[in-house]
């Protein structure tokens, strides 16, 4: 079963580095070693007053776990993000505009790594630098625990059937799924039979809590969506 949850993060003025050996430690496996890595979500603005790039932007956080790599090497509950580097997906200037303003706003997730980089100032700024970019399909609050979803390609007799499997997006954990349920999450039909699509293709990222499906072949949990993720391209 998987048991990850959303981290409620506090907006401090300035959090605490973490020391803890054995967390830091945890936190490089999933950054070095899980295939699901490195996906931060926006906790909220940085309203610190400071010189700039030193505040300003935003705090982000990796999802699922209680520990960020920040730019400067150190790990946090949270990390500053003074700018965002989208250059590596070449969008549109529209697309990339409402890319941005989901990002700001927490409703969207963003795969890539903190960097910090040399803008010309006295201090080099921190810089999210994303490859990938996944914007909420219905800008629903999230709850629940982040995974990507694959289908599997199995078809039973009988149910429950492991047709999906769910891998914790910056963890280790992976779990088989009987069915995902999108349809408590506000989507209209057609969003949410484009993402069926998505989903049968090539996987999507769905954040939500689980339910237990119980029959003839035992029990097997399912994934009831608070909201659904559209990769940006």
């Amino acid at each position: 079963t998987l048991l990850p949850s959303l981290l409620v993060l506090p907006l401090a003025a300035c959090d605490e580095a973490v020391h803890d050996d054995d967390e830091a430690r945890a936190g490089e496996l999933d950054t070095n070693k899980i295939v699901n890595a490195n996906y931060f979500i926006v906790t909220g603005p940085d309203y610190r007053k400071c010189v700039s790039p030193l505040c300003g932007g935003y705090f982000v956080a990796r999802v699922n776990t209680g520990v960020t790599r920040c730019a400067d090497g150190t790990w946090q509950a949270q990390c500053h993000m003074f700018d965002l580097d989208l250059s590596k997906l070449e969008l549109d200037p529209s697309t990339e505009e409402k890319a941005r303003e989901a990002i700001g706003e927490g409703k969207a997730l963003v795969r890539g790594r903190l960097e910090q980089v040399d803008i010309g100032a006295a201090w080099p700024a921190d810089v999210l630098v994303a490859s990938e970019v996944w914007v909420g399909v219905t800008r629903a609050e999230p709850v629940g625990h982040f995974s990507r979803v694959d289908d599997t390609g199995i078809n039973c007799i009988t149910f429950p059937c492991p047709s999906f499997v769910e891998r914790s997006l910056n963890t280790n954990l992976v779990d088989n799924l009987d069915h995902v349920d999108l349809s408590m999450t506000g989507a209209t039909d057609q969003q949410i039979a484009d993402a069926q699509a998505e989903l049968h293709a090539s996987g999507l990222l769905v954040v939500g809590q689980h339910t237990i499906v119980n029959g003839p072949g035992g029990s097997m949990n399912a994934l009831e969506a608070s909201e659904f993720y559209s990769r940006v391209e």
